[in-house]
């Protein structure tokens, strides 16, 4: 029977959306100053078809075909030093995110997997969501990364769990549910398949053109996705019932 529930962050707990596209934006201006040939709008049809393909890093992939090594590691420090200051700005709770949290809480214990770092941990805390969870497990914090499932084993021995009494919820099958199936956890992909119903609502046409890229990318992942196979998909987080999660399987 399973007994814990965890849950990564982004897109499950805080939406993403608006991180990644600051940082897109951020990584499209480094290659206008290089070369102003490409529109936003062809970059980020670059940027999907990349990841439509499978691309575990579809931006860095357009990036570097633009512009040169150093400049792309320019890019990246100025939008890593961007997101991490307005992490708080850019990381809105999800709708039904506090909910969801609650009704779990009720029937499992809770833990947190997720690439994230300290400015994650202080905003939960903030929030006050991080006290929710028994066990946070952060790749920036014990140095392990998805999808190596040592990340996943470091948080199953901190709760003293079997990977059968655990489910992992995510948005991703690379990183949340290819690793945790194959350690034998039941898995819940949340695949967004309308991401207008998340939190993030943007007004900026580039903005609103980003996010439905996204959209499009997300659902059609699920087409070259070769790993195990989610134990159940939902399209939003209202859709997740505790009495669906108690008897999941891998």
């Amino acid at each position: 029977m399973i007994r814990w529930v965890f849950l990564d962050v982004g897109n499950i707990l805080l939406d993403e959306d608006p991180v990644a596209y600051h940082c897109t934006r951020l990584h499209w201006e480094a290659v206008q100053r290089v070369r102003p040939d490409p529109t936003f709008l062809e970059f980020i049809a670059a940027r999907e078809s990349r990841s439509i393909l499978g691309s575990r890093w579809p931006l860095y992939d357009v990036v570097s075909t633009l512009i040169d090594e150093a400049a792309c590691a320019a890019a990246w420090n100025t939008a890593e030093r961007e997101i991490r200051s307005r992490f708080r700005e850019y990381s809105p709770v999800l709708n039904g995110a506090r909910e969801l949290v609650d009704r779990l809480a009720c029937r499992f214990h809770l833990g947190l997997i997720a690439n994230q770092g300290p400015e994650c941990r202080s905003l939960l805390d903030e929030l006050g969501l991080l006290g929710r969870f028994q066990v946070v497990t952060l790749s920036e914090e014990v140095g392990i990364f998805k999808p190596n499932p040592a990340l996943y084993l470091r948080a199953l021995g901190d709760a003293g769990a079997e990977p059968k009494e655990c489910v992992m919820i995510g948005d991703r099958l690379d990183n949340d549910i290819e690793p945790a199936a194959t350690l034998g956890m039941a898995t819940v992909w949340v695949r967004w398949a309308e991401r207008k119903k998340k939190a993030w609502c943007p007004v900026d046409p580039a903005a609103m053109a980003f996010r439905d890229s996204l959209e499009r990318s997300t659902i059609r992942s699920i087409d070259r996705y070769r790993g195990p196979q989610p134990s159940l998909i939902v399209d939003q987080l209202r859709n997740i019932k505790s009495e669906d999660v108690v008897n999941l399987k891998a």
